[in-house]
Formats: structure tokens, sequence, C-alpha cells
């Protein structure tokens, strides 16, 4: 009888369209078609593994290739098998050269070609290059801190982000600000960094810094010019010369905690406004084989993983004297009083409570200058005659055409002469509103006593009488001790003479 040995013999392959040299990105998913051939004289249940995958040094590292075992059939003679192999490149792979290698195992061992007893038949080797990959990303904590807040003309807003770069290589980030404006339901973003119509506004970056283990500070950037030879290496910078912020340089996937402080201005509109907050990578953007997701545009899916938006919410009230109700006569007695009233409007979208108005008195009616002086420096507290609270102004509803107002009355104590009265709303300025021009405004007529002049008169003579009338008091005074002094002074004298002349008398007794 004649014993044919049974061959154990396997070809594998990989489809030529995708060959066995191919340049990838992380978090790339790559399929590979594998072709198993039994090139033997028997039946064999093959098996299909991934043996290792080496760096460039020839370390060995982990990547997820998935083989779908489970699938795999016997294969008779001069037949074969096709499936797909799926190759993950892992999400965070530095750049450089890899080599995978794959082999097909027979169900029994056979000699090799050496003669070494073995079940591998045949391998596949992939030189796989991962190319440079920039992707420099923003996000926020939403356990941490909140894209939309409520805020008011002058404050500051902070918020705290994430930025990684998410790239395989080294990367130096640029901090941009962009505006929005609204055409209906509609932002219109500006793909140009820059404040553009909120040119009061400003963005100020810091970097997060854990000193100790409860303990974590704001800390700012150094102020540079573009034109310096070196930058701090592990320091964010503020080039002034060109208004740009730049992060130290990060390692590939580090992650650097930020915080974005927005100054709103002062003379913002009451309204919702939209800030785009992006990091931008030294490599440029998808344009320029940079970052792979950073496109100019900011709409709908174009919202890349580099760009944040941040909402804001302006509310504050805004106080404006509407005008002023004079009284029937701008004069009265001394120490009287004289009504003066007040409509008082709240224009601004949020209520208004402890609200403090006081009547300033100065020499002129009506004056521009202590006008504006007021605006600037507030009113001196030696010059306040009249203060009164108003607990609470609401916000103006539909129905209020576009003001919610109350109508009050302050009562001017009269003074000798004529004198110019200001109303002041918020004098210490301690309530945040959407515009403080409109907080102080004149009595439009000066306000005096009856006899200005006659009144002046007397009250300098008030003033004079009483320090006159002690002043001759005490020079009487002075007289009447002085008579007093003399008076005894010479009754002193006297007796020091009538003793004198005794004791001469008493002398010449003596003698004889």
């Amino acid at each position: 009888s004649t014993n044919v040995e049974h061959v154990f013999d396997l070809d594998a392959g990989v489809d030529p369209a995708v060959g066995t040299t191919m340049n990838v990105n992380p978090g790339d998913k790559i399929s590979l078609p594998i072709t198993v051939t039994n090139d033997g004289n028997g039946p064999d249940r093959f098996d299909f593994r991934l043996a290792r995958v080496t760096d460039a040094f020839g370390v060995d590292v982990i990547w997820d290739i998935e083989i779908p075992r489970e699938t795999l059939q016997e294969l008779s003679p001069d037949t074969h098998q096709a499936f797909e192999v799926m190759m993950n490149v892992p999400d965070r792979v530095p750049a450089g050269e890899y080599t995978v290698v794959m082999q097909a195992f027979s169900e029994e061992v056979y000699p090799d070609a050496s003669g070494r007893e073995t079940r591998i038949r045949d391998s596949i080797v992939l030189a796989v290059t991962v190319d440079e990959f920039h992707d420099m990303q923003i996000s926020m904590d939403p356990t941490v801190d909140n894209a939309v807040k409520t805020s008011a003309p002058g404050r500051v807003v902070r918020f705290t982000f994430n930025i990684t770069n998410n790239g395989n290589v080294p990367d130096v980030p640029t901090l941009n600000n962009h505006t929005a404006q609204r055409d209906g339901d509609a932002l219109l973003w500006n793909e140009l960094p820059g404040m553009e119509v909120l040119n009061t506004w400003d963005v100020n970056w810091f970097i997060m810094r854990q000193v100790s283990a409860d303990l974590v500070i704001e800390e700012g950037c150094t102020v540079m010019q573009s034109t310096a030879s070196s930058y701090p290496e592990d320091a964010c910078v503020y080039l002034e010369d060109i208004d740009e912020w730049r992060l130290p340089e990060m390692a590939p996937y580090e992650t650097i905690t930020t915080v974005a402080a927005i100054q709103v201005g002062i003379d913002a509109k009451l309204d919702t406004r939209n800030i785009g907050l992006k990091v931008v990578s030294m490599f440029g953007d998808m344009e320029n084989d940079g970052d792979h997701d950073d496109s100019p545009a900011w709409d709908g899916e174009n919202l890349d993983t580099n760009e944040f938006v941040v909402t804001l919410r302006l509310r504050a009230p805004n106080l404006e004297i509407d005008d002023i109700i004079m009284p029937p006569s701008t004069s009265s007695d001394v120490d009287s009083t004289i009504p003066i009233g007040i409509i008082l409007q709240n224009t601004g979208n949020v209520h208004a409570t402890d609200i403090e108005i006081v009547l300033c008195e100065y020499d002129d009616a009506n004056d521009a200058d202590t006008i504006r002086d007021i605006r600037e420096n507030g009113c001196d507290e030696e010059r306040v005659v009249m203060r009164q609270v108003v607990g609470a102004l609401l916000a103006p509803d539909e129905g209020d055409d576009g003001a919610k107002q109350i109508e009050l009355y302050l009562l001017y104590p009269v003074t000798a002469g004529s004198k110019g009265v200001y109303v002041v709303v918020d004098p210490m300025n301690e309530i945040v509103e959407s515009d403080e021009s409109d907080n102080v405004k004149p009595i439009p007529e000066a306000l005096e006593s009856n006899s200005p002049l006659l009144d002046m008169a007397r009250e300098v003579v008030g003033k004079t009488a009483l320090p006159f009338a002690v002043i001759v008091l005490t020079i009487a005074l002075l007289g009447v001790v002085y008579l007093v002094g003399k008076g005894r002074r010479d009754e002193v004298n006297k007796r020091l003479a009538e003793q004198s002349s005794l004791v001469s008398v008493l002398a010449d007794e003596a003698n004889n």
C-alpha cells in the first residue's frame, strides 16, 4: 500500500489594491481584505492571528486589530477563504514607522522550509507609517462650568476650558476669539479673529496651576513682543505688538486647563451675545495640511473641535431720570421745604432694588461743569441735603412701552440765598447699569429763600453776633480781673508802707 503524506501549506495575502505599505493617521480604521489559500494536499482547519505590532525601535506596542476568527472555515485543497481584518489605529499614537505582522496557522504542525516543526504556514508583514497629525481641541467640562452665563455691562465673566493637543507631535497653539452678528435666527460669524463691533470688550487668558492638593490658582500670561528671541517654556505669553495669546509648547496628547476672562464693555447693549473661542495649531488649518478639522467656517457641522461658542445673556437695569416736576414756587421761607417731583424710569431688562436718590446743593444752577463733575466723581457727602431710597423698580414688560416708571417727591430744605440743586440717582454707583450717563439731572431753576440777600445778611449777622458777644464779655471780664487785681495790689503796697514807717519809729526810740 502507498501512504500519502498530508502536506500542510497555506498562502496568505492582502488585497493588492491595499498593499502592504500604507500611511495612516491616529484614529484611522483601515479595512484589510485578506485571502488564505490551501495549497496543501488535504483539508486544513486553519487559523489566522495577529503576531505583533512594533515601532521603529522594535518595541512592542498595543494596537486593536480585529480578526474574525470565529468565521474561519476548513479549507479543502486548492480552495481559499476571503475575510476582512479591521486595523484600528490608536487615537493616541506618535508619528513614525510601525510593523504589523499577521500569521496563518495550519491545524497541525508541519516542517517549514528550514525543517522546523511549526504550525505557522505564512505571514503578512505590513509597513505602516503613522503620519504627523495635528489636532488642537477645546472643550468644557459640564461638571465644572457652563457655556451660557448671565452678566451685565462692565462685568468680567470667566469660562474654564480644557485645551488638548490631540496631535501626535508637539504644538504651540494660539488662542483667538471671534464675534457673530445676528441675522434673524441665524448667526453670521466673522471668520477673521478679533472683537470687531465689540471693540470695548476684551478677552484675557489664564492658565490654571495646581499649587497643592487643594489649591489651584490662575496664572496670567507674560506680556512680551513677537520679536523676542525666546519665550518662557512653561508659561503662556501675550504678544502685545500683534495682540496674540500663545500657550506654551504642548506635548502630544497633553491637556492644559485655561480660563478665558471676557470683559464685557460698559456700553454693551442689553442683549444675548455669542463669543467664539478658538485654539489654532502652529501648523495651520486643514487647508495648509495643519489641524485636520480646522476650517474657517463656524456654522452647523463646520463647528470644529478647536472651536467653542460661549453665550452671554446681558441683564441689567437702566435707571433714568425722565423728568423733573417743578414746584409751584421755587422760593420759600428759610427752614421750610420745597417739593421736587421726579419721574424715575427703568428702561433695562431686569429690576433694580435699593435705589438711592439724593438732592445735591451747589452754588450754580444747571451748570454743565457741575453736571460733568458729578458724573465723573459723584456728589460730595457734605453737599447732600436730602436722601431717599426706593425699594425696587421692576423691569418693563410688553405693555410698558420700553420703560417702567414711578413718580416720587423729595423735599428740599430751604436755606438762605439761592442754590443750584441736582438730582442724582445711585450716587455711590452700587447698581450696575447699562448706561450710567443718565443718572444726573439738574433742577432747571435755582431754589432760593423768599429774600435771598436779606436772608443771607441775617444769616451772616446770626453767625457773627454770638462770637462778637463772647469777645465783648471776655474783654469785660478781663477788665474786672484787672481792676480787682489793681485794688488788691494798692492795698498791699499801703500796708507795706505803714509797716515800714512803724519800723522806723521803733528804731529811733531804741537809739534814744
